[in-house]
């Protein structure tokens, strides 16, 4: 999961999955959003202050074993259960984003066996990852 956050606080958050094995190559996705051939990628991404491979994956929010609390006792959103829609009427205008990410995030920590590159850029990203978690002692 990578999260969207405004000054901190939750506010979108992206689901990302991949059959198999495999890390996420940051220098390389660094190359590749230096290519001229990819600048509109690149400028989208700064349209909302993701200036490099470190601020896009510095976003990382957890994984589903670190939510495993957390979700214990979710329930499947299906189209035949309007739950989800009704819960979302009576949260509007809550502003509680903040709290129920903080609360999703609680036990995320960095994920050792997810990124790879150098080791100068891996600790630019433990870092970063570490900020957006709410601190070092995330890690």
């Amino acid at each position: 999961m990578f999260a969207n956050t405004i000054n901190g606080q939750g506010y979108d958050l992206v689901l990302f999955g991949q059959l198999g094995g495999g890390k996420i190559n940051v220098d390389a996705v660094q190359a590749r959003l230096a290519d001229p051939a990819n600048a509109a990628v690149a400028k989208s991404l700064q349209e909302v202050g993701i200036n490099s491979a470190i601020d896009l994956f510095g976003t990382y929010a957890g994984r589903r074993s670190d939510m495993k609390a957390w979700l214990s006792d979710a329930q499947i959103n299906t189209d035949g259960n309007l739950k989800l829609q009704y819960l979302a009427g009576l949260g509007l205008n809550l502003y509680q984003s903040d709290a129920i990410y903080k609360s999703m995030i609680r036990d995320s920590k960095y994920p050792d066996d997810l990124f790879e590159g150098t080791p100068e850029t891996l600790m630019s990203l433990r870092a970063k990852i570490a900020s957006s978690l709410g601190g070092p002692q995330s890690f």
